[in-house]
């Protein structure tokens, strides 16, 4: 958990796909470009690692149910729970094996615990035992099959403190220079970097790095307001952020083996801060002018830094990088891989097999192997470097036409290609509202589109949900959220969004695609005499609505507070504010989702993609102005007639 990633900064996402930011930065005679083929894991997914041979662990949300699966190579299995309903996922070795959190129901109700799993063993708890009420969650694991990560205090949700698991030890805690320590990753050889508060009074965090032989010790001084250690390779250089004094302009840095500390060479208008280290020392993180815009970079020690991006046109992401040098994210809202000799590639234009409308937002992970994860505008997909048949089809968006009403009918449609030309293919639409029907197939030699319609009777947000299967047995699918309104004038919004690092306390150490749903027949003193819904998926949590208290609308913005459920728990508050962008620019939408913790009674902050410093959530004054995120792709928001 990154306190300086959970200021979540908003990365805005830029308008402009093609632009001088997207061309060769690095010079010269330009290597062959690489062409990829596209494997669809899931339509509804946050959380995502790859490991160096190919596999990926994710989390699958459908509906309010969460569950981490893992993609082989050849098939996507779900690997269990720990008897409750729901699994996250947080981080994958190159073994295979998987670490997170999962519900295990206890006397007075499911707790989430760490868990470890691998097809050999499947899901292990690895909570302490006899420790009833407690709460723990892995956030990194070596592949020694060691896990690092964060717990509760005995019959407390809060503090947490930093753990390291082996077989050997079982839950070690690793202590803390105040109340609260996290681990953010852990190496082969044992050793944890992460933060902690304290000891003194207003140090929100301190960076640590923890050893067998050294136990917990500090990587920065004393007068460091925030600091975090983010990564650590196998050589044991250690990457973070920080600062030697009171200032909120923190900096990217890097600790060496023997304590000594580099400042990277980041701007330091706001702030910076590095997120990974490779085996080579190449290093990547994110550079912020201003609470909304970061750019991201890359360092090494023989060129210093290249960031990604202009600063005020197109903000960027570094998400991940590997062994060989290639670093992947995206520059505004188009995925992209950076190298070395190649400079920076648009992915979307090395697709060539995808199906027309098919877009990536952007790269989260890749692998030594040289397959990327990227989030696109049909879910989760892979990009593989390789040839390949036998394959699964590949389904671009469902687009719809006609007026989403009650007992209108609406008409739905999607391409899809398959690099199989001589399969045959059946689909299936599910219509959200406990009916199928058979989709209308048309195909030829490996491109075709599947078509249908429906008519629902009640108002509601629902998901439409495509399936394609094709005569091999192999199967793909695509969703979509619905707006059914029972009137012709109201507030009504569907799309997504990346939702920025940290701005998930169930996945602080992740970014990737957000999406959300809205709607409302009334707004100001007449909200509750038509219905209201709000649908919130992003970083392992999945939120619904119960009540609505309001819908205001002002111009072209409309915010809406209640009270609703996280992935199937009520007893959270939330506001939603979103702006309907004017001419050319973008719809934008900030979300804040809150609980109240039943000890301490203090507010924790669950989920917040606004204005957010120094680890520390919006207030509720702030988050009611705050723009948020820019929307991706097609997605709108509508306020008035539909």
């Amino acid at each position: 958990m990154t306190p300086l990633a959970a200021a979540a900064l908003v990365l805005a996402t830029g308008a402009a796909p093609a632009s001088a930011a997207l061309a060769n930065t690095a010079g010269g005679h330009a290597p062959a470009l690489t062409n990829y083929r596209v494997i669809q894991l899931s339509p509804g997914v946050s959380g995502v690692d790859i490991n160096a041979r190919g596999q990926v662990g994710f989390t699958e949300a459908a509906g309010e149910t969460l569950r981490t699966k893992f993609y082989d190579g050849h098939t996507i299995r779900d690997i269990g729970t720990l008897g409750g309903t729901n699994t996250i996922f947080q981080a994958l070795n190159d073994q295979g094996q998987i670490t997170g959190a999962s519900l295990a129901p206890e006397a007075g109700g499911s707790v989430y615990h760490a868990y470890r799993w691998s097809k050999s063993t499947g899901i292990q708890d690895l909570h302490r035992p006899n420790v009833p009420g407690s709460y723990s969650n892995g956030f990194a694991i070596n592949n020694k099959g060691w896990v690092a990560g964060a717990a509760s205090v005995p019959g407390a949700i809060l503090p947490f403190q930093a753990f390291r698991w082996t077989p050997a030890s079982g839950m070690l805690n690793l202590g803390s220079f105040g109340n609260t320590s996290y681990a953010n990753a852990i190496n082969d050889a044992g050793t944890v970097v992460g933060y902690s508060e304290g000891p003194e009074l207003g140090i929100v965090a301190r960076a640590f790095k923890w050893t067998e032989a050294g136990g917990l010790q500090a990587l920065i001084g004393t007068s460091s307001v925030v600091s975090s250690a983010n990564d650590i390779n196998e050589a044991g250089k250690i990457v973070g952020s920080g600062t030697n004094d009171l200032a909120i302009n923190d900096r990217a840095l890097l600790w060496t083996p023997t304590g000594t500390q580099v400042d990277l060479g980041a701007d330091s208008t706001f702030l910076s801060y590095a997120e990974h280290i490779n085996e080579k020392g190449l290093v990547i993180g994110q550079e912020a002018f201003n609470p909304v815009e970061t750019l991201g970079f890359v360092w090494s020690r023989e060129h210093g830094i290249l960031r990604f991006g202009t600063a005020g046109v197109e903000p960027s992401y570094a998400a991940d990088l590997n062994n060989l040098g290639q670093v992947v994210g995206r520059i505004g809202d188009q995925a992209i891989v950076w190298t070395r000799t190649g400079g920076v590639v648009n992915l979307n234009t090395r697709i060539p097999g995808a199906p027309p409308g098919l877009t990536l937002f952007q790269a989260e992970a890749v692998s030594d192997n040289g397959s990327i994860v990227a989030a696109a505008n049909t879910g989760l997909v892979l990009l593989v470097p390789s040839a390949a048949y036998n394959q699964a089809p590949v389904a671009a968006p469902i687009a719809l036409t006609g007026a989403t009403r009650v007992n209108a009918l609406v008409s739905f449609s999607s391409a899809f290609r398959d690099v199989d030309l001589r399969e045959s293919h059946s689909a299936t639409w599910t219509w959200g509202d406990g009916s199928t029907s058979a989709g209308t197939v048309s195909a030829s030699n490996g491109s075709g589109s599947v078509s249908g319609q429906h008519a629902w009777r009640k108002t509601g947000i629902y998901t439409v949900r495509l399936s394609i299967l094709d005569s091999g047995g192999k199967r793909t699918a695509v969703e979509r959220k619905v707006t059914i309104c029972g009137c012709s004038s109201g507030v009504t919004g569907t799309g997504s969004f990346m939702s920025p690092q940290g701005a998930s306390a169930l996945s602080p150490n992740g970014s990737g695609m957000a999406s959300f749903a809205f709607l409302s027949e009334a707004t100001g003193a007449r909200s509750k005499q038509g219905k209201s819904e709000v649908h919130f998926n992003a970083g392992n949590l999945a939120f619904r609505s119960i009540q609505v208290d309001s819908v205001t609308v002002e111009g072209q913005r409309v915010r809406y507070s209640g009270s609703g459920s996280v992935n199937g728990v009520a007893g959270y508050r939330f506001a939603l504010t979103a702006l309907a962008g004017a001419g050319t620019a973008k719809d934008r939408v900030h979300v804040r989702i809150s609980h109240v913790e039943t000890h301490s009674k203090a507010e924790v902050v669950d989920y917040d993609n606004g204005n957010r410093v120094k680890g520390k959530g919006a207030s509720p004054v702030a988050a009611a102005v705050a723009e948020g995120s820019a929307v991706l792709g097609d997605g709108a928001i509508v306020i008035g007639e539909r």
